[in-house]
């Protein structure tokens, strides 16, 4: 478990019961444990044994973190600096990528990305300084831990809310946002809730606006998920973790990568010393037994042969070939499992692991998986600029027309495919 993990306070649990909704948590079990595998810190990596003495041990499995690799890879392949946004109004094309540019949006864009394939759900949402222009709008990142839905249907999340940590003076707070449109005029408003110890604090006094009205009616958020159906709760707005089918394939890459090098460090050499070598007598007596030197030098009892040798040195064969085969499976079926193709994860001649650069450009597996994910993160991507956009014009008076066209969106697929051709 990670240092400090990152859960919904049960009083913000309550504030929004008492908001009039009803809260949904059948999904939280399956995110605290895909966030486990995904940050390296499942008990599975704690590998417990009895020692010789019959004592309880435990030692962590040496592991090259595949769900974390996996998630990090999507994100790569979906969202570069090369992933373009625009829209047909040329004022509001002009300043959309200027803020693009300012905001970072894609680098940043690719962390949201990653734990939203990570844990099956992440979020964009806007968050509004009033007092600092147009640079005081920005575009928030919330993984599956901090987003609550609050109501959806097929059509998706039309409410939702989000429970970060803030600092206030100092003071650490949990802070509540809920994004939703009035029932009378149909505009969306982003209300905020602060907690401090677990008492509700006065939001307005701490300089943050209590009711913010956006005056526009398009949701100020976007949900992020792959393009999985969610087999885990059924009618869920949450989306499915990308490795949630494949946690028997991440076990199996790190039992292998374990072994191999467990394989290593047990087949090394090994120094066996007759007790009449290694023992000395005290004044009074006593045997006192020289210090093992790196875990390597170990006593032998003492033979009665007297031509029997007092030293001999222990090195079996080592087996890396086999393993390093088992290792080229795991991997394997790690990446047809994860919608990448089993040609993805190979290793190449020097042990490395081959990655998108390296693939064929005809790997059709891959080619249609990328497609899947680019059209649902295209929807969230344009639904949280469309509302930027109009709140920019309303609340800063941005030169941006009224009516700016559909917002487009070009992801960049030349690692896997001729972009420019197509």
């Amino acid at each position: 478990m990670a240092v400090d993990e990152f859960s919904v306070p049960a009083h913000v649990e309550k504030k929004l019961k008492e908001l009039g909704y009803a809260v949904d948590t059948s999904m939280d079990a399956y995110i605290r444990s895909w966030y486990g595998w995904y940050s390296g810190g499942d008990d599975w990596y704690r590998d417990g044994y009895r020692d010789l003495q019959g004592c309880h041990r435990a030692r962590m499995r040496m592991s090259i973190r595949p769900a974390k690799r996996v998630a990090m890879e999507w994100a790569s392949l979906l969202v570069t600096d090369d992933t373009q946004v625009s829209v047909e109004g040329a004022g509001a094309n002009d300043w959309l990528q200027k803020w693009l540019k300012r905001a970072n949006f894609w680098p940043t864009g690719q962390m949201v990305v990653e734990k939203a394939f990570a844990m099956g759900t992440a979020a964009w949402a806007l968050w509004f300084d009033l007092g600092a222009g147009g640079a005081g709008i920005k575009v928030r990142r919330y993984d599956a831990r901090m987003v609550r839905p609050l109501s959806w249907d097929e059509e998706g999340v039309s409410e939702c809310a989000f429970v970060t940590r803030a600092a206030v003076a100092g003071r650490r707070v949990d802070q509540l946002q809920v994004h939703a449109p009035d029932p009378e005029t149909g505009t969306y408003h982003i209300r905020t809730y602060l907690f401090s110890e677990g008492e509700e604090q006065d939001a307005e006094a701490a300089g943050v606006i209590a009711d913010f009205d956006t005056l526009q009616d398009c949701p100020t958020f976007g949900i992020i998920k792959p393009a999985l159906e969610n087999t885990v709760v059924d009618l869920s707005p949450f989306g499915q973790s990308v490795f949630a089918d494949a946690l028997d394939a991440i076990k199996a890459v790190d039992l292998a990568y374990d072994s191999l090098f467990q394989e290593v460090e047990l087949t090394a050499a090994k120094v066996f010393v007759d007790e009449s070598m290694v023992d000395v007598r005290s004044q009074d007596g006593r045997v006192i037994p020289s210090p093992r030197v790196e875990g390597r030098l170990f006593r032998r009892l003492a033979g009665q042969d007297p031509t029997k040798n007092l030293i001999s040195i222990y090195s079996p064969e080592i087996r890396v070939e086999p393993l390093r085969g088992a290792f080229d499976v795991a991997l394997a079926e790690l990446g047809d499992l994860c919608g990448f193709g089993q040609q993805y994860f190979t290793l190449d001649k020097n042990g490395g692991i081959k990655t998108a650069t390296e693939v064929a450009a005809d790997n059709s597996a891959l080619m249609r998986n990328v497609r899947k994910h680019e059209n649902v993160l295209r929807g969230a991507v344009q639904r949280v600029v469309t509302s930027l956009l109009n709140c920019v014009r309303i609340h800063y008076g941005a030169p941006i027309e009224e009516d700016f066209g559909p917002v487009q969106v070009q992801f960049d697929d030349s690692v896997i495919a001729d972009t420019q051709t197509e």
